[in-house]
């Protein structure tokens, strides 16, 4: 049981880390000059498509839902209270993803949705986002050189820069739920600590 658990673990891990890349070599610097002046511009896409971006998405939604089951699994072998459909009850982004995944699997919902909302994602594509970390004195910038594409990084305590797939979450009115990464990274983060009050040791290397 441990072993499935471990490798469920690590493979949202492994699905958030396709969302938020670290790496900015897939930046392009395009430039282009045309007889009324010198155009810059940076593409983030790294070449993804549409389907290539929902293919991801879907893949985080999946990875972070399904640990609900493991957790239930988990807990009625090892005789541990079972508080995975509390959590959903009482977390927002928890309970998002948790309907995310049942309405891709159903396409249809034949109860009320945990969230009250019918989400779904819309508007995905790849940004770069910068972030201080919140601690005091934390910096983080991002520089390039428009004539050589040449790029520079700089982060102090805790800062960071990377390339963040997201789009918005939205109801059935298409009014705007939350940040497609925040909520997953936020579903992701409430789960794993759910795990470890269980007893669930954290996957090995």
């Amino acid at each position: 049981m441990i072993e499935i658990l471990d490798r469920r673990i690590k493979q949202m891990h492994e699905a958030l880390g396709d969302v938020i890349e670290s790496d900015l070599s897939a930046i392009v610097v395009d430039r282009r000059s045309t007889a009324a002046g010198f155009y810059c511009e940076l593409d983030y896409s790294g070449g993804m498509t549409d389907i290539g971006l929902m293919n991801i998405a879907d893949s985080l939604v999946a990875n972070i839902a399904c640990l609900k089951d493991h957790l239930k699994i988990w807990c009625r072998k090892t005789g541990k209270t079972f508080e995975g459909d509390d959590l959903i009850s009482s977390d927002k982004n928890v309970a998002l993803v948790h309907d995310l995944w049942n309405i891709a699997k159903h396409v249809e919902l034949d109860r009320a949705p945990r969230s009250g909302h019918r989400p779904r994602i819309k508007n995905l594509k790849r940004i770069m986002r910068l972030s201080s970390g919140g601690q005091p004195g934390a910096f983080s910038s991002f520089m390039f050189d428009p004539f050589t594409g040449q790029k520079w990084v700089n982060t102090q305590k805790g800062g960071s820069v990377s390339l963040v797939i997201t789009g918005a979450v939205v109801d059935e009115h298409d009014t705007i739920l939350g940040d497609f990464a925040s909520i997953c990274e936020a579903a992701a983060a409430a789960w794993q600590d759910a795990l470890l009050q269980a007893g669930v040791p954290l996957p090995t290397p």
